[in-house]
Parts: structure tokens; C-alpha cells; sequence
């Protein structure tokens, strides 16, 4: 059989859209069993894309199966969206380009449900860890005589509601302070508002004080964030005030000065590796030790 990829543009519906894009090839499954001549749609995987505290994509992947020898051609399709049992979306698409399916052949698609939360929210309600989205509808294929015929699908997946860590920067440790620098701990804490572990590969910072930097690098040892917890770190280190700057050591004279911490957060998830930039800035407090 000829199995390719065949493409069309993708249908975008303000921040959440639906529409057929190309799908990474794999094994195909094997089509269901249908009438002689009949388009069959086949789901072979799903895939969450693009995750963020945003939103992300779901796509399902579907091969499209045409046994009549002569090609079919989708020319439009409807769907119904409804996640955790609520309507979401309910629209019918006419394709300005036919998608062909060669006859004999099969033509992998992907419909991707791009899901933006802030829309979601609105129109379900409040979710937690994760929902339910179940996609039906038809998609209608012309044949060489011009007359449709209809195929119909029903795909259902589940999906994380994803929340960005939190980060709190709790008074600065001052162990030795002199006129010329001070031994310091800084312990940025990190909490995760997640119902599920965070596998944490590694946070990259850069830490400012008084809007001069003072420290960078990478938090070393096991970063992972418990679900629904917190971890601090404790970054220990010498500040020269001559290096660092006047400002920097009138700061160290009173009780608190301005404080910027800022990098990324690398994650290993089930859904693919995720970066996320934090960018804390607020007045850093002292806890001088006597």
C-alpha cells in the first residue's frame, strides 16, 4: 500500500483551534473492519504537545484507510469538543484544499485540540490535575463520482493542568559581616502546585542584589519538587564588596535592599522536557547571625 503524510492548513479558532496537520509516521494500526468501500479512520496514538502554564495541544493521530481503488478526497468535516463532560466547541469545516487519499492507499492525519487554560477555565469551570476531552464528529470523503460519503470518528484523551513552580526568597543568611564583604546563604525556595512530582533535571540562575550581579550558576543535588510541596536550597557564598559595588554594600547596611532572581527550571515529564524562565524580583530581608 502507499502509505504517506499528506498535509492541510491548520484551522485556528482564536486560542483554541482544531484542524488536520501533518502526523510524525509510525506503525500503523491495523484499519477496523468496514463496508467494501468504505474510508476507514483508524486512531494511532495520542500526543500532548507544547505544555505550558498556558495551555497545550492534544493532537490524535488517525490513518486515514481508502480500500476502493479509485482516490477519495475529504472535503469537509464537523466535530464536537467536550472536556470533563461540558460542550467546549461544535463547529462544521469546509477543507479550501481536498485532502486526497490515493486509492488503495492510507494517509496519516493529526487532529490537534489546541487548549488554552484562562478559555477553559471560562467555559468549564475550575480543573484540577487533569480533565477529559472527548472529540467527535464526521469527516466526509468525495469520490470520483462527486457524491460524499461519511466517516465518522469519536477519539477520547486525558490531559495535565499544568501550573508553574512558585518561588519565595526568604531572608538572606549573613554569617560574617565585615567592611569589606560578607559570608552569605542564599536559599531561594521553590514549591510546586502540582497534584504530581516535578523531575527537576536543573535550574540554571543568576542572582542580583541591588541591581548588581553577584552570583551565578546551577543548583547542584537532587532538584526534584514533591507533588504538592516545597524544597528550599541553600547557596552559600563570599561577596566582595569592592567587586560588587557601593550600592551593593550600603544595601548590607540596613535591614533589606532589592533582590532579583532569575533563570530557568529544566523538567523531565511524561509529556516531553519542559523549560520554564522564572524571573523573581522583591526586597531581600537580612538575617544578620551575632
Amino acid at each position: 500500500m502507499d502509505n504517506r503524510t499528506r498535509s492541510i492548513a491548520l484551522l485556528a479558532l482564536a486560542a483554541f483551534g482544531l484542524g488536520l496537520v501533518p502526523a510524525v509516521a509510525g506503525a500503523a494500526a491495523a484499519p477496523a473492519a468496514g463496508a467494501r468501500d468504505d474510508v476507514v479512520l483508524t486512531l494511532t496514538e495520542k500526543v500532548i504537545k507544547d505544555l505550558s502554564s498556558s495551555g497545550l495541544v492534544l493532537a490524535f493521530h488517525v490513518l486515514v484507510s481508502n480500500p476502493a481503488a479509485a482516490p477519495r478526497e475529504l472535503v469537509r468535516y464537523r466535530y464536537r469538543v467536550r472536556i470533563d463532560q461540558k460542550e467546549y466547541i461544535n463547529t462544521e469545516v469546509s477543507l479550501d484544499a481536498p485532502l486526497a487519499v490515493p486509492g488503495g492507499g492510507r494517509t496519516l492525519i493529526a487532529l490537534p485540540v489546541k487548549i488554552t487554560y484562562e478559555l477553559l477555565f471560562k467555559a468549564v469551570g475550575p480543573i484540577e490535575g487533569r480533565a477529559l476531552c472527548d472529540i467527535v464528529g464526521d469527516m466526509y470523503f468525495r469520490n470520483e463520482r462527486q457524491k460524499e460519503q461519511k466517516a465518522p470518528f469519536a477519539y477520547s484523551g486525558e490531559f495535565p493542568i499544568f501550573k508553574d513552580p512558585e518561588i519565595d526568597l526568604p531572608a538572606l543568611d549573613v554569617l560574617d559581616l565585615t567592611v569589606g564583604g560578607a559570608d552569605v546563604v542564599f536559599k531561594p525556595l521553590f514549591r510546586n502546585l502540582n497534584g504530581y512530582d516535578l523531575i527537576v533535571e536543573a535550574i540554571d540562575y543568576e542572582l542580583f542584589f541591588s541591581g548588581r550581579p553577584v552570583l551565578a550558576g546551577a543548583i547542584p543535588g537532587d532538584k526534584s519538587l514533591p507533588a504538592n510541596g516545597e524544597k528550599s536550597f541553600a547557596l552559600p557564598f563570599l561577596l566582595d564588596f569592592f567587586e560588587a559595588g557601593e550600592d551593593v554594600r550600603a544595601g548590607f547596611a540596613g535591614d533589606e535592599f532589592p533582590c532579583r532572581f532569575t533563570g530557568r527550571i529544566v523538567i523531565a515529564s511524561a509529556w516531553g522536557r519542559l523549560v520554564i524562565r522564572f524571573d523573581r524580583s522583591q526586597p531581600l530581608k537580612l538575617d544578620i547571625k551575632r
